[in-house]
């Protein structure tokens, strides 16, 4: 997604572009239509499109800072605050408001990350923590190269296992994450004691995922 695709389909789902969707993040609150899966997985993709300028530049796009805080905010006050609008009328279920209330969280912290100048990369893994725990959207693919400069760039190790269990989740659709996977497996996994233990727990999630996606090399 180009950024001026990403920077719009934000505004559409903070519900401020004159085409907002209807739907979307924010659109479903307002007659409550039930939040969707998949409207969680887009906002996501289309913050880490812009995820490179933001990381790299010492000027931020206002606009792309307000749609993100709308998103956030908006959703916090109808949803997940105990006097929010959904809440006080009992039209939202309680576990759809803990799944909002980690959507939330999930977003502002990458935001966060973008802002401090973290590549759009360092920035999953608490998304690739859900993911491998609710499964993927529509959209997997466009997370397959993430997932491997992730891996590369992981050389303590203490996200690797969120990286290998989101690869694992989504199965042979990550092939191309196989010789990041690989490369991992040959590294000196020592970040804690005791390191023999520590390079055998790397190791085997890194072997779960190669197994995941049907690679004969993992050994």
């Amino acid at each position: 997604m180009q950024y001026a695709d990403a920077k719009l389909e934000l505004a559409r789902h903070a519900g401020i572009a004159d085409d907002y969707y209807e739907h979307g993040f924010v659109g479903c609150f307002r007659p409550y239509s039930g939040i969707r899966d998949e409207n969680f997985h887009a906002v996501v993709e289309a913050l880490l499109s812009i995820g490179e300028v933001l990381s790299e530049t010492p000027t931020i796009d206002r606009s792309v800072v307000e749609s993100v805080w709308r998103i956030t905010t908006n959703s916090r006050r109808a949803t997940t605050a105990d006097n929010g609008m959904l809440v006080r009328n009992k039209l939202i279920t309680p576990e759809d408001r803990l799944k909002l209330r980690r959507w939330i969280r999930i977003i502002e912290d990458m935001m966060l990350d973008l802002l401090a100048g973290n590549p759009p990369h360092e920035t999953i893994h608490a998304y690739c923590e859900y993911v491998a725990e609710l499964g993927w959207g529509e959209n997997a693919a466009y997370f397959v190269p993430l997932l491997s400069s992730a891996i590369e760039a992981d050389d303590l190790g203490d996200r690797i296992q969120a990286y290998c269990a989101a690869v694992t989740r989504l199965g042979k659709r990550t092939c191309p994450v196989a010789d990041a996977l690989l490369n991992a497996r040959k590294r000196k996994w020592d970040w804690y004691e005791p390191q023999d233990r520590c390079a055998a727990e790397m190791r085997g999630y890194l072997d779960e995922a190669l197994a995941a996606i049907g690679d004969s090399q993992a050994h």
